[in-house]
């Protein structure tokens, strides 16, 4: 395969084409999850690669990719949802226009917060179909209370010292109580930037996800929809996807043992070791089940064409 770096207004992408196919491909949008993650997964604390290896994936079946940066990776408290689905709309038609690309058969895989936004665009780009990666069947704010009652969880069953400790201080109270003042107060917020404790947060980007519902998306969207999510997803909660079967054009699979960052993991997945265990899967290949599913399911939509392995 080969790679192209592309400048977009806000972003930079990557474009990613198989060198072996001749004639125009059919091509893969990838719109990644939240926080200040560059193009290829990464930030300035960890190196994932999730979406360098995703669009590895999607190049090695025959598929032309573009990925790109999030907005503002130096200072994305200042970024909105607004900002990044502008972003999502730009890369899609920045996709469509590359000579090697057939535009006839364009997706969007979306993952986390990318599978919210790609919901969101996905009518208005008149996208062949979309794939959504751990974030399909919830809004952010659901996600997020998903996390912090797993966190509860793991926190009230501690045992010895520790777990006297947590109750004793209340931990859990004061920490469900905080959430709540926290997006209470974004939701009041007439700034776009906030302070909490000195730290400033992009209270804009908070109340415009409070206002998305994905099931609304779901009921105009005709085009076929991929929802996969892991087992031991503790971002994204994989029983949301029953949700979806009320839709007859959205297919569900939830991938076992799969975590959030689309790795096989062995350990029981915990939030309060979150990141360490993360860490443990980044050098490992994208799961071999969410390859299969994937594959099956483009080669489905893109039958009466040219397949593309």
């Amino acid at each position: 395969m080969r790679e192209k770096e592309l400048q977009l207004t806000a972003v930079k992408a990557m474009l990613t084409i198989p060198e072996e196919k001749l004639g125009k491909k059919p091509a893969v949008l990838i719109i990644s999850g939240s926080g200040p993650v560059d193009y290829n997964g990464n930030t300035k604390k960890f190196a994932s690669n999730v979406y360098r290896d995703l669009a590895a994936v999607f190049t090695e079946m025959g598929y032309v990719t573009l990925r790109y940066d999030k907005r503002n990776l130096d200072a994305f408290y200042k970024t909105t949802l607004t900002d990044l689905i502008q972003d999502a709309k730009e890369a899609f038609h920045a996709l469509k226009s590359q000579p090697e690309v057939d535009d006839k058969q364009l997706f969007i895989a979306g993952h986390s917060e990318g599978a919210i936004i790609a919901t969101v665009v996905a009518e208005e780009l008149q996208a062949n179909g979309l794939i959504l990666l751990a974030g399909a069947g919830q809004n952010l704010i659901e996600a997020t209370e998903y996390q912090r009652e797993r966190a509860y969880k793991e926190i009230a069953a501690q045992s010895g010292f520790k777990g006297w400790l947590f109750k004793k201080l209340k931990v859990i109270e004061k920490d469900r109580q905080k959430a709540d003042n926290l997006l209470k107060r974004f939701k009041e917020a007439k700034e776009d930037v906030v302070r909490v404790q000195l730290v400033r947060m992009n209270a804009a980007w908070w109340r415009e996800h409070m206002m998305v519902n994905p099931h609304h998306y779901y009921e105009k969207l005709s085009i076929p929809i991929l929802a996969i999510t892991g087992s031991k997803d503790v971002q994204a909660d994989p029983n949301a996807l029953q949700s979806l079967d009320e839709f007859p054009t959205i297919e569900t699979t939830i991938i076992k043992d799969m975590n959030h960052v689309l790795k096989i993991q062995t350990q029981e997945p915990s939030m309060l070791k979150l990141m360490k265990q993360y860490k443990q899967t980044f050098s490992d290949p994208i799961a071999p089940e969410l390859r299969d599913v994937i594959k099956r399911w483009l080669t489905k939509q893109t039958q009466g064409s040219k397949l593309h392995e």
